[in-house]
């Protein structure tokens, strides 16, 4: 905007210097100028208004994909939360079914206890009833008839004992069984309690699904309108430049033809008085010249990429660095306080793939990785055509989707240490037709910005 608003001051001041020989020329050039500026200012204004919609609905975006985050983790612990309970539930079934069996033997011990007890009485009490007599002479003496008589009754007790035990026991498994039961009406119970919290988390994360694509939306219009306004100014810009261009060279001719009258006019005046050609001589005009500032940014005008990692220059690893087991393919962009920081798009293109899930965001030891993405923790991935592509990887969050197009210089994601990384630091690849190269080849205007 600066460049326009010195073209167009240029512009009119050689019009005015001008404007002796041709007024009309002058005249027109001025009006078209004012509506340039007019309509340049009018897609500023309309460029601030589409960049805080931006602003606004990537944080809101970013907002909504954490929250969708956490719907996500909240119902994979319900999820599971859900399968113990049935197992749980499985296991009291069959602790269930195996104090039933112990029920039901216990049940038949007695009947057979009961069965043979009465057997034996039926036979003693028949032995009995036929003849005292036959009980006398089938013993020996009368101790052993005495004995006979009290080995009945033991047994009478003996097996009375044996039933007790046995219901003793059962009263017991059937405390436990009645326990068991109990258990299982509670596991029920928060078995379908979590269900409905987990059908509740899915209308939500559904419902966010839908408003994230709203916003998802939204924010791809409002670039497609951002752009619509840039390529605009763009032209714009371009046309004033070619207008401005033109108009120093009829300046230029004119103070060409301006010049030429003067020098014959003086020659004429030193023919016919050498005074007045001293004073024609001596009086002189001014002149306008124009300067180049090429602008404060060190990015590569047409071409070379962009600094991936805006504001830190340190490289903790060079392209080609030997690791013992393999040449590292990429360079990596570190700093004290890194963690956190913007990564940006080196060039424009479309987000080709990320890794999004990677949560182990720490240092780890070299021989430690935890094998998100492939080694690379959370990363992006972007093709830019004609067969090149970047890698940037480690991150802390990525705010990209695959399928997604880029521009030079936007926010992709932010430093971290996920994947295969020993600290905080931006892992920055390049490929041409898949192979691995120097990325410092596109950044070579950063040179004497770069430190090791």
């Amino acid at each position: 905007m600066k460049r326009i608003k010195i073209i167009i001051c240029a512009v009119l001041s050689l019009c005015v210097l001008a404007a002796p020989l041709v007024p009309s020329v002058s005249f027109s050039v001025k009006a078209e100028e004012k509506t340039v500026q007019e309509r340049l200012e009018e897609l500023e204004a309309k460029s601030a208004e589409y960049q805080a919609v931006l602003d606004q609905t990537e944080s809101d975006i970013s907002e909504k994909e954490a929250y969708s985050t956490a719907l996500t983790n909240k119902i994979s612990v319900l999820n599971e939360k859900v399968i113990l309970t049935k197992e749980s539930i499985e296991e009291i079934n069959k602790s269930i079914g195996s104090k039933q069996a112990e029920i039901e033997k216990g049940n038949t011990d007695i009947d057979e206890q009961v069965n043979a007890l009465c057997e034996r009485l039926s036979i003693i009490y028949m032995a009995g009833s036929a003849s005292n007599l036959e009980i006398l002479l089938g013993a020996k003496d009368f101790g052993d008839f005495i004995d006979k008589i009290a080995l009945v009754k033991t047994l009478s007790d003996y097996d009375k004992e044996m039933i007790e035990k046995i219901n003793g026991k059962l009263d017991v498994v059937q405390g436990q069984k009645k326990d068991l039961e109990a258990e299982k009406t509670k596991l029920e119970k928060e078995q379908e309690k979590l269900k409905t919290d987990l059908a509740e988390l899915n209308k939500l994360s559904e419902e966010n699904k839908a408003v994230l694509a709203e916003l998802t939306k939204k924010n791809e219009n409002a670039k497609a309108a951002l752009k619509n306004a840039n390529s605009k100014t763009a032209e714009l810009e371009a046309q004033a430049a070619k207008d401005f261009a033109q108009q120093e060279e009829a300046a230029q001719a004119q103070a060409a033809v301006q010049a030429q009258i003067a020098k014959q006019k003086a020659a004429e005046q030193q023919k016919q008085q050498a005074q007045q050609a001293q004073q024609s001589g001596g009086s002189g005009s001014g002149s306008s010249g124009g300067s180049d500032s090429s602008g404060g940014t060190v990015t590569p005008s047409g071409s070379g990429y962009t600094w991936p990692c805006p504001g830190y220059y340190f490289l903790s690893s060079l392209w080609n660095e030997d690791r013992t087991t393999y040449n590292h393919g990429a360079i990596d962009i570190a700093g004290g306080d890194i963690l956190g920081a913007v990564v940006v798009a080196a060039e424009s293109g479309t987000v080709a793939d990320t890794c999004t899930y990677c949560t182990h965001n720490w240092g780890k030891d070299m021989s430690e990785s935890c094998g998100c993405g492939g080694g690379y923790g959370n990363y992006v991935w972007l093709e830019h055509g004609n067969g090149k592509e970047t890698i940037y990887a480690h991150l802390t969050t990525v705010v990209v989707s695959p399928g997604q197009t880029v521009t030079k210089g936007q926010v992709i994601g932010y430093v971290g240490t996920t994947g295969h990384s020993t600290g905080p630091h931006l892992h920055f690849e390049c490929r041409y037709n898949g192979e691995k190269y120097n990325p410092m080849d596109e950044l070579s205007a950063y040179w004497d910005m770069v430190s090791y």
